[in-house]
């Protein structure tokens, strides 16, 4: 009885984590002719977790879709990001202000290049120098990520003033209590200096 009872929840289980990644990663059919762009970087950045040795083929379809976005991918699970660099330089070249912006994550972060954080603060003003017409909430979020940038050089009154910016324009509460949270810290240290 008991191993009548350990099958039947093997199988359960079984079944039940197939349908789960069935669910997880569709089953879209890489050379169909009405494919949108969507939905090939949809399955792309699924494939990153639920389908690694289907990344490369997705990736590169989405790439070829018009999805720039995909190579990130495919620099991740080859651990070269040097493609993508080289279209984010393309594209700055061409004055697309979305690559200055995520070039500026990058050096931020020390992915695919050598962190360097006055580099990214020199590129996320320069993104928000080049955005006439940018969404509030873009824009808050660009600065509160100079704000945490310019927190760890000191420059405490920069910090100050892109908290500001935050708190009155995110629509996020969590964003605006870590900015009050960020232009509290600020504030102490020029207190105390």
């Amino acid at each position: 009885m008991v191993k009548v009872l350990v099958i039947l929840v093997l199988a359960i289980s079984f079944f039940t984590s197939t349908d789960a990644q069935a669910s997880l990663f569709p089953n879209h059919d890489i050379n169909d002719p009405n494919l949108t762009v969507e939905i090939a970087a949809k399955q792309c950045a699924k494939s990153y977790i639920h389908a690694p040795d289907k990344l490369e083929l997705w990736c590169e379809k989405a790439y070829t879709l018009g999805h720039w976005k995909s190579l990130y991918y495919i620099g991740m699970y080859k651990g070269d990001g040097s493609r993508y660099l080289n279209e984010l330089n393309t594209r700055i070249d061409n004055g697309e202000p979305d690559a200055i912006n995520t070039l500026a994550w990058l050096y931020q972060s020390g992915r695919f290049v050598k962190k360097d954080i006055s580099e990214a603060a020199r590129l996320y003003e320069l993104y928000l120098a080049q955005e006439s017409n940018q969404a509030i909430v873009l824009k808050a979020s660009t600065l509160y990520e100079l704000a945490t940038i310019y927190q760890e050089l000191g420059m405490w009154e920069k910090v100050i003033i892109h908290t500001q910016y935050v708190i009155d324009n995110a629509h996020r509460e969590g964003r605006k209590g870590l900015a009050k949270d960020l232009q509290e810290l600020a504030k102490e240290s020029l207190a105390k200096n």
